[in-house]
Formats: structure tokens, sequence, C-alpha cells
């Protein structure tokens, strides 16, 4: 009697290869990295560029409006072409040049969030967190300063409230030759009630875009 044959072995199945979480990433595309980079640098640059913009915005709009304004003292001009000059064209130039200045933080404030995102696809593609991170934490950190922004606006409509007061003082000057004290406090209170008012709605409405303009693009 003869033994049986031996059974067939089965076939042996393929054990998938299970790679680690932690194991090193492949090798970054170079042309993309490339391309990242040359977008990092732009949007830095651009961010610098506002940067500096502000600067001179602020410096240039304080100077020549304070110059307007001590050379209306002494001009020679009629006064009535005087007092529209300070109540009206330098508050509202003050107000147009920290308008402009707005959207030169509103131009930073995007390419410094834009720097962020490139960090972000950068540090992903080389499979770390850490090689690109100054602009992400500055995003994320909260720790925006509010109060040099409030007092470039205090100083440049600073311009305005002294323009608006020389205008009060040339109309009270135009109640000559015969004014009266009632008269007097009149003109004064309505100058000052109209600064008043004037500013603070500005003032308001500047604060008010420039939080939305902060919250739009910091998360802290």
């Amino acid at each position: 009697m003869t033994d049986p044959s031996p059974a067939t072995p089965a076939p042996r199945k393929a054990i998938p290869v299970v790679r680690s979480a932690s194991a090193a990433p492949g090798p970054a595309d170079p042309a993309a990295l490339t391309a990242l980079l040359a977008e990092y640098n732009s949007l830095r640059s651009e961010s610098l560029q506002a940067i500096s913009n502000r600067i001179q915005i602020m410096n240039f709009a304080f100077t020549s409006l304070a110059v307007v304004t001590a050379a209306m003292i002494t001009s020679d001009l009629p006064r009535g072409v005087l007092i529209p000059a300070c109540l009206l064209f330098v508050p509202g130039a003050a107000k147009a040049s920290l308008l402009i200045w707005l959207g030169e933080y509103h131009r930073s404030q995007r390419a410094g969030q834009g720097v962020a995102a490139v960090e972000r696809r950068i540090n992903r593609l080389l499979g770390t967190g850490d090689v690109l991170s100054w602009e992400s934490r500055l995003v994320s950190s909260g720790t925006h300063m509010g109060y040099p922004y409030i007092a470039t606006a205090v100083f440049i409509l600073s311009t305005g409230v002294l323009a608006q007061s020389l205008g009060g003082y040339f109309l009270v000057g135009r109640l000559e030759p015969s004014p009266t004290l009632r008269d007097d406090l009149a003109v004064v209170g309505g100058v000052l009630l109209y600064a008043v008012l004037c500013e603070t709605l500005f003032l308001r409405f500047f604060i008010r875009r420039w939080r939305a303009i902060r919250s739009a693009t910091h998360s802290g």
C-alpha cells in the first residue's frame, strides 16, 4: 500500500508593508519649493513696502498740514478764504491721508497673511513644521499691538483739530468791530461742537475699519 502524495503547500500571501507614521518623508519637489520661495519673497517685499509707505504717508501728511496751518496764521488772504480752509480743507486732507494710510495697512496685513499661508505650504512640502514660522506666529499669537495705530490716527487728526481751532479764531475776529461776549461764546461753542462731532465720528469709523481688517487677518 503506497503512501498518499503529500499535499501541495498553500501559496503564501504577500505581507503588506506598513510604514511608520514617523518615517522620513520623501524628497521635496525642487520646482514647487522654488516657486513657493519666490512667492514668499514677493509677499515679504510687498509687506515691507506697505509698512514703509505707511511711515512716509504719516510723515508727509503731518508735516505738510502743519506747515499749511502755520502759514495761515501769518497769511494776508481774506478771512473768507482762510476760514473755510481751516474748517474744511485741512481737516478733510488729514482724514484723506489717514484713509490712504489705512489702505496701506490693509495691504500689509493681506501680504502678511499670504506669507503665513506660504510658510505653512513650505513646511508641509519639507515635512516639518518649524522651518518657516515667523509670520505664522505673529498671525496666531494675538500679539498685534493696537496703540501705535490709534496714536497714528490721533497724531494726524491733531492737525485738523489745530486748523479748526484757528478757523474758530478767525471767525471770532470777523465779528469785529462790535462783537459781544455772547457772540464770541456762540462762535467758539459752535466750532467746538463741529470739531468734536466730526473728529469723533471719523475716529470711530477709523477704529471700526481698523479692527475689521485686524480681525480678518489675525486669529488672536
